[in-house]
């Protein structure tokens, strides 16, 4: 039996759960549907492209500074852009990239290009020193550094214990 190239291939009931939405997950579907469709094509997906999605970050904090590191891959210096107003941190970037694939023997040229800039704020729990704050980016990771007010660190105390 063959299937017509384009009738997508369900991984799922079409009954829907009660309460479901009745278009559900139509978008994913044509998303597989579409993707399926360009493997055969020979036409990037999706995921070949950058994306324009709010970078990853990791979030850590000692008693002495917070630290936060967002994967930014394929971004030059001059194209990323952190600030700090009123303990929110923001980190922003704009990515342009253009790609080319050429085969003279398939008789075809593809060139695709691509633009956007994405932002991501994050509250910060305590105050910091804002004039020591520090920026770095390497190898794709964006690296921010801010250190706490000293007055605001925790000390740690002992506290006696008594009987009774």
């Amino acid at each position: 039996m063959s299937i017509h190239a384009l009738a997508p291939r369900w991984s799922r009931p079409l009954a829907r759960p009660v309460g479901a939405s009745l278009f559900g997950d139509l978008f994913g579907d044509f998303d597989t549907l579409f993707a399926e469709l360009s493997r055969g094509l020979g036409v990037a997906r999706r995921a070949d492209l950058p994306a324009t999605r709010a970078p990853r970050i990791d979030y850590s904090e000692t008693p002495d500074e917070i630290r936060i590191h967002a994967e930014m891959p394929g971004l030059d210096e001059k194209d990323i852009g952190v600030s700090l107003e009123e303990r929110v941190l923001t980190i922003e970037g704009r990515r342009a990239a253009e790609r080319e694939e050429e085969d003279a023997e398939a008789g075809y040229r593809q060139v695709e290009s691509f633009r956007g800039s994405f932002r991501r704020s994050l509250r910060l729990p305590v105050e910091v020193d804002e004039n020591a704050v520090t920026a770095a980016y390497r190898n794709g990771v964006l690296s921010v550094t801010l250190p706490k007010r000293p007055e605001l660190k925790p000390e740690a105390r002992t506290i006696p214990v008594t009987t009774g």
